[in-house]
């Protein structure tokens, strides 16, 4: 009985090593070139920061302006401070 607890931690050891291996070499992009629309990352664009009005609980607007932005209430009129753009 010991024997075959030891194997059997064995093999569950040696599925989980190989189905890790097989997890990373899956994720890894070999640089595969064709006009694919569920893997073309040409259209994914960078998230835009959100931030919530501690006062109303809303939502707030992301502003742009030039290397900075920072974030305004529609609804209270409340702003943040200007931050850089990192």
């Amino acid at each position: 009985m010991k024997k075959a607890k030891k194997l059997a931690a064995l093999f569950l050891a040696m599925l989980m090593a190989f189905s890790l291996m097989a997890v990373t070499a899956s994720a890894y992009d070999a640089g595969h070139e064709h006009d694919c629309a569920v893997c073309s990352e040409e259209g994914i664009q960078p998230r835009i920061p959100a931030k919530i009005c501690y006062s109303c609980q809303v939502e707030m607007t992301y502003v742009h302006g030039g290397t900075q932005y920072k974030f305004v209430c529609p609804k209270c009129g409340q702003d943040t401070d200007w931050m850089d753009i990192k």
